[in-house]
């Protein structure tokens, strides 16, 4: 016996430990099983019996024994046959109580047959009534007892001698009830459930799992002070994003830890990425509903396909990759300059053990010959390009790169494709093409209207796929804050006024492919649905609280001002464009477009102008043809040391990084 440890807890910890060493042993437990389940089904005849006789046994005739023999009899019967008495008793829950309930009802009912037509007792409905009533209340209430001792010894035993850490639930729903009941259930957890938030008023006041729902989320700061909380979980998987952003605030506020717990339906699904407790992430604020996947046709549109996905080791490209393996692909060619991410990238998916083989190619898409020979091997249904420059103010100031790499790029993985005879051509364009003021967004959109021409005449369907930032994409905004919170700030943002619209790397690529299954896509634009834009600085402010840190107190935010080639607001189409909603409710479907002239015949002229390394003229060339509106950069380009002509060799060439 433990020396602190009453002689009471003592003994059930003991009783606990011999059930559950029972239950090891199946023999045993069937026998002890069957004793209990007839010691219930006796004590709750004997008792219906007696309830029928007020008490006087002495007054019993035999009939009444014999009638009691029936009552026990059915229940045993019936208990047999619909395997009522098969149920773990340490697991037991309400399906267990349904369960056994039917059982007594089939049982009375037998037993009240049997008793009719053998003409044993002149009060049969009341006998079999109550004997039915008490066999529920002792059976049920036996499961949940047996249930309740293993609970406790598991976390006595678990627990023992380790504090537990004291957690406070925002959300009383389906999602926030599972949580609570996975901490009563998991001691291993550590976590004991104190109480639970909501700004539901009908739930205040009322209990989940024994834990009370204590107010609103408001008033979550005097709430974990008078609970003497350590911890704080989110487990409201159906926010949006404005209410999971005043959530991280309040959680902020506190000054204690918080994380968020996963949807107990993406778990199920297998859609979840972790199923464990998790800190709140960047991607949580945008408070999106997960992609609308119509699984069943991208089976059909990927199942035995040959794909080839250039850019395959960058954020789009990568993400790709990982959701077309689960599709069962023929194979998936991985074409990409950068060797160490397409190397991790190999890893990670042989890790999975895909059924389709992958085939890793470090290749510059710019490379017209080798490319054609790796689409011809390849023989693709469809072709991804992903690859492309796509930083803003670096693409300013190294036109000819980006001229060559997202424009010539494209046409010579399009040439390429098309030699191959491939079925499909994806290019993944950004909303920066809208409209045009950088370089970026102008190769964007000539390589959107090149794509356009070219698979209208050479047989390929063209799908172009336009959508906005990627939110902790290599480059992106949000791994650039997490730094200079790290580093103690400041943290820059180039305008109390500037938006942007966000989504995660998952639900972009979902879309992307969802995009390409759609019959109605070939020969448009899909457009995402981004939801509302984000202000970047608000972003900057919740990312900031998220770090438990102070906006303008522990951490400085500097206004810096438009960089080149930025805008305040970004666009995702045209008013000419003419998005219409497709098939899905998550994507439009707009028109691409025309140019003054073909493009396809400014290629030469590009890449002429390439080799000389001429960026006034490419800038120029951009304006006319796209639209590009950034001139005022033009002349601080015409300002800076004008190079050499660039010779070109036949070994490699710049890296080409995946959009």
């Amino acid at each position: 016996m433990h020396p602190h440890r009453p002689a009471h807890k003592s003994f059930l910890l003991a009783l606990a430990r011999f059930f559950d060493r029972l239950a090891g042993f199946r023999v045993y437990r069937a026998i002890a099983l069957a004793a209990v389940e007839l010691a219930i089904a006796f004590t709750a005849a004997v008792s219906a019996i007696a309830i029928i006789q007020s008490g006087e046994f002495w007054r019993w005739q035999s009939a009444l024994l014999v009638a009691g023999v029936v009552l026990v009899g059915s229940k045993v019967i019936v208990g047999l046959a619909t395997q009522s008495f098969s149920g773990r008793w340490r697991f037991v829950g309400v399906r267990d109580a349904v369960m056994v309930t039917r059982a007594a009802a089939f049982a009375a009912v037998l037993a009240f047959a049997v008793l009719e037509l053998l003409n044993l007792a002149g009060v049969r409905l009341r006998l079999v009534g109550a004997d039915a009533v008490i066999y529920i209340v002792l059976a049920c209430g036996m499961r949940l007892t047996i249930r309740s001792l293993h609970e406790w010894e598991r976390r006595v035993r678990i627990g023992n001698g380790t504090a537990r850490r004291r957690a406070v639930v925002v959300g009383a729903g389906e999602s926030g009830a599972a949580l609570i009941k996975n901490m009563l259930w998991s001691p291993k957890l550590l976590m004991e459930p104190v109480a639970v938030v909501d700004d539901d008023r009908n739930k205040h006041g009322s209990r989940l799992h024994g834990v009370p729902v204590a107010g609103p989320v408001c008033q979550l700061a005097s709430i974990v002070e008078k609970c003497s909380a350590d911890e704080i979980v989110i487990a409201i998987p159906s926010a949006t994003r404005e209410q999971i952003g005043r959530v991280v605030d309040v959680c902020a506020s506190t000054r204690l830890p918080f994380r968020i717990a996963p949807d107990p339906e993406d778990v199920l699904s297998g859609s979840a990425r972790s199923t464990m407790l998790r800190d709140v992430q960047p991607s949580d604020l945008l408070g999106r509903p997960q992609a609308d996947l119509h699984v069943d046709e991208l089976r059909a549109e990927f199942q035995g396909a040959r794909i080839v996905i250039t850019g395959a080791a960058g954020s789009i490209g990568s993400e790709l990759v990982r959701q077309l393996v689960k599709l069962e692909p023929a194979i998936l060619y991985l074409i990409d300059r950068n060797e160490n991410d397409l190397y991790f990238l190999c890893e990670e998916l042989e890790r999975r053990e895909p059924k389709a083989p992958l085939i890793d190619v470090i290749q510059d898409v710019r490379d017209q010959k080798r490319m054609t020979r790796i689409m011809k091997e390849a023989q693709p249904t469809h072709v991804f390009h992903a690859a492309a420059f796509k930083h803003v103010p670096l693409m300013e100031f190294h036109l000819a790169e980006a001229v060559e790499n997202n424009i010539l790029g494209t046409w010579t993985t399009l040439e390429a494709a098309r030699a191959a005879h491939a079925g499909k051509f994806v290019l993944i364009s950004t909303d920066k093409a809208v409209r045009p003021s950088s370089v970026m967004g102008g190769t964007k959109r000539f390589a959107e209207l090149l794509v356009a021409e070219e698979t209208r005449v050479n047989g390929m369907k063209g799908v172009i796929v336009r959508f906005g930032n990627v939110l902790g994409s290599n480059g992106s905004v949000v791994p650039l804050f997490q730094r200079q919170i790290a580093a103690g700030g400041p943290v820059t943002v180039t305008s109390r006024e500037a938006t942007r619209y966000f989504m995660t790397t998952p639900e972009a690529a979902q879309l992307v492919l969802q995009s390409v299954a759609l019959p109605e896509s070939a020969g448009k634009v899909a457009l995402l649905d981004m939801g509302t834009p984000v202000r970047i600085w608000d972003l900057a402010e919740r990312l900031i609280r998220m770090s438990g840190l102070r906006p303008g107190a522990d951490i400085e935010i500097v206004e810096t001002g438009l960089r080149p080639g930025e805008k305040l607001h970004e666009e995702l189409w045209w008013d000419s464009a003419n998005a219409k909603p497709s098939s899905h409710p998550q994507i439009m479907l707009g028109e691409v477009g025309l140019s003054w002239t073909q493009t396809r015949n400014l290629v030469p002229l590009i890449r002429e102008l390439v080799e000389k390394d001429d960026p006034i003229l490419l800038h120029q060339l951009l304006e006319e043809s796209v639209g590009l509106t950034n001139g005022a950069r033009l002349v601080a380009r015409a300002d800076r040391p004008h190079r050499a002509p660039r010779q070109r060799s036949s070994g490699p060439q710049q890296a080409v990084s995946g959009f």
